[in-house]
């Protein structure tokens, strides 16, 4: 088993400031029971760190923009991560900061990731750590990682600097030997216990692992419990570290939050672009996409709006999608200043072979324009301004079509499909036939109209009550319009059915 723990020391800040754009100068700083949690590095230019009073690090810094901690949006910050580390292996673990917490302990946030079993689809350790480092770099989250044998081990050696550095230079897996010399001679207050169980070893004289490790086990658990021997069992490898196993939701779901509302929908293109380009590198890792993206505009106590952007086809291009969210965007006028900008995508598919060929080799084709097009066309009318054409089994022209939800374009057929007649038809059906006057064995419809070809009988349904027994022709009217007319063979009466363009 190969662990990487992936410690995430600056998620109470990044949690409210993850919008921000790279280079902001503005001091923030976090603040939680009248105390700095945690600060960005302007403020720290102005020696705010953790555990100051908010008055005296206002004192340094008069400029100094105070956010309270947010643990929910932290606990969703870290299962937005944790559905990014999936999409590297199957084996991911989270612990939250609150569940550190609770033991009264100071760890921040961090992943697990068991990653034996997915060097080979990455191209080895030093590949895979390079990516991780980078998309965790452009998603703006402060992080550095540790590699064992355990997660206990690994979330050990994550806080070892040497260890850190060795790993970053080398990547490559240590050996046991290794392994068990980093943390022998790593610092007692890494170990992963409560600050009173820290407090007792240093007390003790026990200021390295190795020291606590030449002890005889039966000593240690008089004096520590034995929770503590457990975890040094673990911690050494001859004891089994189950972690809980994170399952990802069938969903994305990803969110900005604002400290500074913005009131601009301009102003939301740039967030929005790294919410997409979060959203297509999980998809396209996980051969997954989604017809739609749903954006929510979060405005705070005044409520949410989602905006919709529908997609005809799988689409993994960062820069398209933002094209479409701004013809959606334009659209909206917000009521009120927008505090977080959320993408969800609720309907993720499997991604087909045949949509991979269109989506990446068809780039010039026609195929490709059209869905262009009609993308285009619903971002900028709305979803419910187009609609596709689908054909029905029936004989009644009327009957032999119906309005589809979506319009759907498919190069290649599959299944069961319904071939269209090869008859001529018009252009424009009516809904209801339009009945034509008759005058000594002439037709009057807006003048006198001339058959020019035809007929073509349509007799269907006689085995029920109400058969339909039609003969069709092409009529010509004075002003040279083309219409689709027919004599019902049952009344004798004459209709207009269509109009050619």
């Amino acid at each position: 088993m190969l662990w990487l723990c992936i410690q995430l020391p600056k998620l109470p800040l990044e949690a409210l400031t993850r919008a921000h754009r790279a280079g902001d100068t503005v001091p923030l700083a976090v603040t939680q029971s009248n105390l700095v949690i945690e600060a960005n590095l302007a403020a720290g230019n102005h020696n705010i760190e953790p555990g100051l009073s908010i008055a005296t690090a206002c004192a340094y810094c008069a400029e100094l923009q105070l956010l309270e901690r947010d643990s929910e949006r932290e606990e969703q910050l870290l299962r937005q991560l944790a559905q990014w580390a999936y999409s590297f292996t199957p084996v991911v673990s989270p612990r939250s900061a609150e569940q550190s917490k609770s033991q009264q302990d100071n760890n921040p946030a961090c992943l697990y990731l068991e990653l034996s079993g997915s060097l080979k689809a990455h191209g080895g350790l030093a590949p895979l750590l390079l990516q991780l480092g980078k998309e965790l770099h452009k998603m703006r989250v402060t992080h550095f990682m540790g590699l064992g044998h355990s997660p206990s081990a690994a979330h050990l050696l994550s806080q070892l600097p040497e260890h850190r550095q060795w790993l970053a230079e080398t990547g490559t897996a240590p050996s046991p030997q290794q392994w068990r010399q980093w943390i022998s001679f790593a610092p007692s207050k890494l170990l992963d216990c409560s600050n009173k169980a820290i407090a007792k070893l240093y007390a003790s004289g026990i200021k390295r692992v190795s020291q606590l490790l030449a002890i005889p086990l039966s000593e240690v658990g008089n004096r520590f419990g034995r929770n503590f021997i457990d975890y040094l069992a673990r911690l050494n490898g001859t004891r089994p570290d189950p972690v809980a196993s994170y399952q990802p939701a069938p969903e994305f779901h990803s969110e900005l939050f604002f400290p500074s509302p913005l009131d601009n929908s301009e102003q939301l293109l740039f967030p929005a672009g790294r919410l997409v380009r979060e959203l297509c590198r999980q998809l396209q890792r996980r051969q997954l996409y989604s017809p739609q993206l749903c954006w929510v505009l979060n405005f705070g106590s005044r409520g949410t709006q989602e905006v919709n952007v529908a997609l005809s086809r799988p689409l993994f291009d960062p820069q398209r999608l933002i094209a479409l969210t701004k013809l959606q965007l334009e659209r909206v006028e917000l009521p009120e200043p927008v505090q977080a900008l959320g993408l969800k995508c609720q309907q993720l598919r499997p991604l087909e072979a045949q949509s991979l060929r269109e989506d990446f080799f068809d780039e010039g084709s026609t195929l490709h324009d059209t869905y262009q097009l009609i993308d285009k066309l619903k971002a900028r009318l709305g979803h419910q301004a187009l609609s596709g054409v689908t054909l029905k089994e029936s004989y009644l022209p009327e009957q032999a079509w119906a309005s589809a939800d979506s319009l759907t374009l498919q190069s290649r057929q599959r299944g069961h499909q319904l071939a269209p007649v090869s008859a001529p038809r018009p252009s424009w059906l009516l809904s209801r036939p339009d009945k034509i006057h008759q005058r000594d064995h002439r037709l009057f419809y807006d003048g006198e109209l001339q058959l020019l070809q035809g007929p073509e009988r349509i007799d269907g349904y006689w085995w029920q009550h109400h058969r339909h027994a039609r003969d069709y022709y092409i009529a010509r009217s004075e002003q040279g319009s083309l219409y689709w007319v027919f004599q019902d063979l049952t009344s004798e009466e004459w209709y207009l059915h269509g109009v050619y363009s």
